[in-house]
């Protein structure tokens, strides 16, 4: 308020009015002229600090920011429940294999775990599994199945293209299995089509005619197709060797981009980039690598690898380095396989093992409880039988051979004649150094007698008779196992010694070195032999080379046991690796093929079951659980239960690294 008087008086005596009290009658104006006004301007509004007292200003201050804070918080509120993160196309996903590729095709994948993987993502099949193992048509729009199920139809999708632009026609799904159909391709899907008539009726239907009925026909049909104009020219003979096993041509969601390998030969890196043109959703990560590695450990192993991000993933995680590979943003991911292990006799190359007594024993001796503890840290289950829990027959009421030391040595005492681990060390001994004086004398004679006309006699000198006896006992104490403590012969005085074959990996590994342990109790000489892992197809089960082999055996999706058991499989590409021939089993398999009635199936694989274990062909083991492991930064996987490790792509065009946002 303005007072004019004091005004007045303050001029005539000739003083000013002080600056403070000027700047704030200004301050108190520019205020008043607010008043009565909705918006104030700017001047005005960088008075009002000036009028307010300190309170005041600390309170308009602290007004201020919670506001701004408010709002922010509205913002991320507003934005949290209108803007949804959804998958989005990009990213590259780097695998970690342990093995390396080696025919990308379908005709011979299933042998390797490697190229099994890599061509699920590259090729399709009339047929697939999703994420639920229900089957869909894939490569196929619909199908039909005649009455007396013997005739299936196929009309095929027109809206896919192979890699390299060319269209998908029926004369592609014929051409494939007549392929599989032919011996001179060696396919292991052989068996599985064979006596199948194929036709592709016109560009777009193709119909399988089989001579009988088959039930679980359809479950073989998720095989991925080949194109016939990349193939057709290729000579049956040279098909394992040409460039399309190691850059495929198919019509899967990924396409083949490039391989690297090092100075060895061996693929080191295989890159596949998202297709585009992928007939169903294309998926949405950019690149899909596969990083090969020697091995699991080391400085320069897959588990290192993942460690330290250069990979994003495993293909799978052994039960034994399992907290190794546990990280802050790694998940592992389990999931029930249809497979078990199992120790399978060869009766044609090991005499011994053709006398009943012998293999029960040989399956009294074992404790499986611990072989499945400490090779696989008791992850997975103890079975009795190749037929596995959730499968038609599978009965727990079927005999079982608990482990029992004392029952195994009653059997074998039957058979073969125990002997001393003393005497048999001398006496074998003996015949390791007889075979290094006839190797010494070889050598001396030969030299000698270059040029003459008689043979000299040669004596050994004294210190070189000395230096074999050293020799020998050498050669002894790595041949035998100090631990054990008695061994058996047969009636012409022969050890009983069997020949244990298994792929070199953690699992096996412990568990072969633990069978042998048993057995050696029970006086039996074994010998453990480890195989390269990508050798065992190529080298072990095409010549069935082993007296007892040491394997997994992964059933698949349908409960057929006819591949494992039928006498026709005895020889390569057929996987009856045990050599069993019994025509009772044949008939029982033959029957379960055909029938589509569940219960009578069930009954026959109950039946197929009893046999089995009467004949004890193998020890069934256990039945392991699959393990694999991802970065955090890969979502969309969702698997529980696979046929095959191979379906733990079953729902790849899900995945996802990158994101965007998406309102609604």
């Amino acid at each position: 308020m303005q007072f004019p008087f004091f005004s007045s008086l303050n001029r005539r005596a000739g003083r000013r009015t002080p600056k403070p009290l000027i700047q704030h009658r200004h301050d108190v104006t520019v205020v008043r002229r607010f008043h009565g006004k909705k918006i104030p301007k700017w001047s005005q509004v960088r008075q009002v600090n000036k009028i307010l007292s300190l309170s005041e200003r600390k309170l308009i201050r602290w007004s201020t920011f919670a506001a701004c804070v408010g709002l922010v918080w509205f913002s991320f509120l507003f934005v949290g429940q209108h803007r949804t993160p959804v998958a989005a196309v990009g990213g590259e996903y780097i695998e970690g294999v342990v093995g390396s590729p080696q025919l990308i095709n379908p005709l011979f994948a299933t042998v390797n775990d490697v190229d099994l993987d890599i061509s699920r993502l590259v090729y399709s099949g009339l047929l697939r599994y999703d994420q639920e193992q229900r089957l869909l048509p894939d490569l196929a729009a619909q199908y039909t199945v005649s009455e007396d199920k013997k005739t299936y139809r196929f009309e095929l999708r027109q809206d896919v293209i192979w890699h390299d632009g060319k269209p998908f026609t029926a004369r592609d799904v014929a051409y494939t299995f007549e392929l599989i159909q032919n011996p001179q391709v060696g396919s292991p899907l052989f068996v599985s089509f064979e006596g199948v008539q194929v036709t592709a009726v016109d560009d777009y239907i193709v119909e399988f005619t089989l001579k009988e009925p088959y039930q679980p026909f359809l479950t073989s049909l998720t095989v991925g197709v080949l194109p016939e104009h990349i193939w057709l020219s290729i000579p049956v003979e040279q098909i394992r060797l040409t460039k399309w096993n190691l850059q495929p041509v198919g019509t899967g969601p990924f396409q083949f981009k490039k391989f690297v390998k090092d100075d060895t030969g061996f693929v080191r890196r295989y890159e596949l980039q998202r297709s585009p043109k992928f007939y169903r959703n294309a998926p949405y990560i950019q690149d899909f690598v596969f990083e090969f590695f020697q091995g699991y450990e080391g400085e320069f192993g897959a588990i290192q690898a993942l460690r330290e991000q250069k990979i994003g993933g495993l293909d799978f995680v052994p039960s034994n380095l399992r907290d190794k590979v546990k990280r802050k943003h790694i998940e592992i991911h389990t999931a029930q396989l249809p497979q078990y292990t199992a120790l399978f006799f060869n009766q044609e190359k090991q005499p011994a093992l053709q006398t009943l007594e012998v293999r029960k024993a040989l399956v009294y001796g074992l404790d499986k409880d611990r072989i499945l503890r400490e090779s696989l840290d008791n992850e997975g289950e103890v079975i009795y039988s190749p037929v596995l829990p959730g499968f038609p027959g599978y009965s727990t009421s079927t005999e079982r051979l608990p482990y029992s030391l004392d029952e195994a040595n009653k059997l074998l005492d039957g058979v073969w004649k125990r002997i001393s681990a003393e005497e048999y060390r001398e006496k074998r001994r003996g015949e390791i150094l007889e075979e290094l004086k006839k190797q010494f004398l070889t050598t001396v004679t030969t030299s000698t007698t270059e040029g003459a006309t008689t043979t000299p006699a040669v004596e050994i000198p004294s210190s070189t008779l000395q230096l074999l006896e050293e020799t020998a006992t050498t050669h002894l104490n790595e041949e035998l196992n100090e631990a054990q403590t008695f061994y058996r012969q047969d009636k012409e005085g022969s050890i009983i010694e069997l020949r244990l074959v298994t792929a070199d990996t953690p699992e096996y590994a412990q568990a072969s070195q633990l069978i042998a342990g048993f057995w050696e109790e029970m006086g039996v000489k074994v010998d453990v032999e480890r195989v390269d892992p990508k050798e065992v197809a190529r080298n072990v089960l095409k010549e069935r080379d082993y007296d007892v082999l040491l394997y997994g055996v992964i059933i698949g999706s349908d409960p057929d046991q006819y591949p494992f058991w039928h006498s026709s499989q005895v020889t390569f590409p057929g996987l009856n690796l045990a050599q069993y021939v019994n025509r009772t089993v044949d008939e029982l398999l033959v029957k379960a093929r055909e029938t589509g009635d569940v219960a009578q199936q069930s009954d026959l694989y109950s039946k197929f079951q009893e046999q089995i274990l009467k004949d004890q062909p193998a020890i069934f083991l256990y039945r392991p659980i699959y393990r694999y492991a991802t970065s955090d930064d890969v979502k969309g996987i969702s698997i529980t239960r696979v046929f095959h490790p191979a379906d733990r792509f079953v729902n790849v065009t899900d995945w996802y690294i990158k994101t965007k946002g998406e309102w609604h």
